[in-house]
């Protein structure tokens, strides 16, 4: 009980050291402090990357205790827990060696899957022992890294992190980071006093010292409060000691499940979307080709990814480090931004060669990086290939075709391809406010809404939360298709999803009309029967679960609400007024207001939808919204919601608090 404990506080679990001999190949020359329970020469193989001589150094990521799925494919949930590898390899070149180089490889396996922290002390541990070739240079790595302090970073619950990670205010959350370090003071100064007074008899003297404690941790906590004002929340700040120098490090509190690393999503989508995909000389593949042969590279990919289909990252010549990062950028691409989906990242390998075929093909839906072009000229080894040199997508030739489930479907794709090759000849702009106009082939409308942010010079963080609106979007009507098909799902409530028809009563699992959800549902017709069935599915179907029983506001859609409120023209009346009345009966606690705040994050206009109440000509709609606003602004992130709203904003509602209390 107390080694698993201790398990979980570690921030790394093992050190590895490997080297290439002249003689022997890729050896694993260390492991600390225990063996990891892999192949030796499995891991040498792959901290030692195709090509590392060629060039001073490299970085490589891999994963431990993956787990193959079952003949149905299932994966385990038991066993060792999922462990990221960022390795470090360097090529010393030395004229009194053989061969004239000497390759060294360190890594480090952690639970953490911001694993890039530790990139600057590896680069440190790694030039020590290359001066002191010893286990005793690692185990110096290991204590250094496990005595990193996260004890006074906040834990944020899903959509704590949603807020903080959308949030214009950088200081969200503050008072949870001031609360625990002054907590941590507070602790360290008592521990201190009651030494200073060794444990005095004299009562008048014992309450003098505990006076002083609580005035020092007071005055301590006043001042780290002063000294921790305008530092970045969406970031832990800590450092690791290494041989007598201090490491600053930055631990990223906005990271979502299925991302790992640093990586640019912005990268891959420009990369790949520079031409159409390459042909695979047969049929069209309902699941990948939705537009037929024009379908555009980055929808291409994003199916692939969906329906769990192998997918391999070419880069030959590239360095390893620079091709997992493509492999880490998909995963994010297919789940969501990193958000939606899950399952992804146990069947991820950011890096890969030929020692390891056998694992890789075991896993059904692999998503991998290498670097050795032999992959391209075995297509039964993969069923799609990016070519990060070329920039082109193709689809393999041995790839079967399942049997259309409709006599329709080639039809279908033929008008997709009209339609997709209509719209990139006929790309028009609206001249009042920028933004594209009415587009019939929604994949192209998602594309070239990312391309034109990215045009713009969007950050990261608003290409992953668009990516992440269009999976969640796709999500939304998969229980409606499952529905229509077999008269009940599992990633929805069938009573809810029959009674969608009426928009006003907040169960819709899909915002619309229903004219425009059938027309969604008929596009991604193929796609979401390739989706069916694999293993992000039947994450989402116990993820589904499981918020049904630790969710706070139950009983209405959220984030249809808020959809409607944000976007739809045609609502009357008694819909606002119903939309309204829901929302402010349903909200009424401390954690179902920041549910609703993840619903509303301030990088989409934060509290905007709700804020058009105020001006709502019917007075039951402007006291609803009052009501709201006065318990959003006693929540500790409402409150700084509010005060970020519109000037005029701000005015209605102190304006209207007024009238309504008088």
């Amino acid at each position: 009980m107390t080694d698993a404990k201790d398990d979980e506080q570690r921030n790394v679990e093992y050190i590895l050291l490997a080297e290439f001999d002249i003689d022997r190949g890729a050896i694993l020359k260390h492991q600390y402090p225990r063996p990891t329970g892999a192949d030796d020469s499995h891991l040498a193989e792959l901290m030692l990357p195709d090509g590392a001589h060629a060039r001073e150094s490299d970085w490589t990521m891999f994963f431990l205790n993956q787990k193959a799925p079952d003949d149905e494919g299932q994966v385990a949930s038991d066993g060792p827990p999922l462990l990221y590898v960022l390795n470090l390899v360097r090529t010393k070149h030395d004229k009194e060696v053989r061969r004239g180089a000497i390759v060294k490889a360190m890594a480090v396996c952690t639970r953490h899957r911001f694993i890039h922290i530790y990139q600057a002390i590896l680069m440190l541990a790694l030039e020590n022992y290359y001066r002191v070739p010893t286990v005793d240079t690692l185990a110096e790595l290991y204590k250094s890294v496990n005595q990193m302090d996260l004890s006074c970073m906040p834990q944020l619950s899903r959509h704590e992190t949603t807020i903080l990670r959308f949030s214009d205010d950088q200081n969200m959350f503050e008072e949870r980071f001031v609360q625990l370090e002054a907590e941590r003071r507070h602790g360290n100064t008592l521990a201190r006093d009651a030494g200073r007074l060794d444990a005095p008899h004299d009562p008048a003297l014992a309450e003098l010292g505990m006076s002083a404690s609580e005035d020092s941790a007071r005055r301590g906590g006043d001042s780290s409060r002063r000294g921790t004002r305008n530092k970045d929340r969406r970031f832990f700040d800590t450092e690791i000691v290494y041989s007598g120098v201090k490491l600053p490090i930055r631990v990223p509190m906005t990271v979502y499940p299925e991302e790992i690393s640093d990586f640019s999503l912005i990268q891959l989508l420009t990369t790949f979307a520079g031409g159409l995909a390459a042909p695979s000389g047969k049929a069209t593949h309902p699941h990948l080709e939705s537009s037929g042969q024009y379908t555009h590279p980055i929808v291409l990919l994003m199916n692939g990814l969906l329906t769990q289909k192998r997918v391999i990252f070419l880069g030959h010549g590239k360095p390893a480090g620079e091709v997992a990062n493509y492999v880490l950028a998909a995963v994010a691409l297919g789940s969501g931004g990193g958000g939606v989906l899950r399952g992804f990242a146990n069947r991820t390998f950011p890096y890969t060669n030929l020692t390891n075929l056998d694992t890789l093909l075991s896993f059904s839906g692999y998503i991998a990086g290498v670097t050795n072009p032999a992959f391209e000229e075995h297509p039964e080894w993969w069923d799609l290939l990016c070519n990060i040199n070329t920039g082109k997508i193709s689809v393999s030739s041995a790839l079967a075709v399942p049997p259309a489930a409709h006599a329709k479907s080639q039809a279908d794709a033929l008008r997709r391809s009209l339609d997709s090759v209509s719209l990139s000849r006929n790309r028009s702009f609206s001249s009042r406010d920028g933004k594209p106009d009415k587009w019939n082939n929604l994949d192209t409308e998602f594309v070239q809404d990312l391309m034109l942010a990215i045009e713009r010079h969007y950050g990261e963080v608003a290409i992953r939360a668009k990516v992440e609106n269009y999976v969640r979007r796709f999500m939304s009507l998969v229980p409606l298709y499952e529905f229509e098909r077999t008269g009940t799902t599992k990633l929805g409530d069938p009573a809810h999803i029959a009674a969608s028809a009426d928009k006003s009563d907040g169960y819709s699992i899909s915002p619309g009309d229903k004219e425009s959800r059938d027309h969604e549902i008929a596009f991604y017709q193929s796609r979401i029967e390739g989706f069916i069935g694999t293993q992000a599915y039947h994450y989402a179907v116990a993820d589904y679960q499981s918020m049904q029983s630790s969710c706070f506001i139950r009983g209405i859609d959220i984030s249809h609400m808020v959809y409607c409120l944000r976007n739809s023209t045609n609502l009357d009346v008694n819909e606002v007024e119903a939309i309204y009345k829901r929302l402010d009966e349903q909200v009424v606690t401390d954690e179902q207001v920041t549910e609703l705040l993840a619903s509303l994050p301030q990088s989409q206009g934060g509290l905007q939808p709700l804020a058009y109440g105020f001006y709502h000509p019917s007075p039951a709609i402007r006291l609803y919204t009052v009501r709201l606003f006065e318990k959003i602004e006693g929540n500790l992130a409402g409150t700084r919601y509010v005060r970020s709203t519109n000037f005029f904003h701000q005015c209605a509602f102190s304006n209207l608090r007024y009238a309504f209390s008088c």
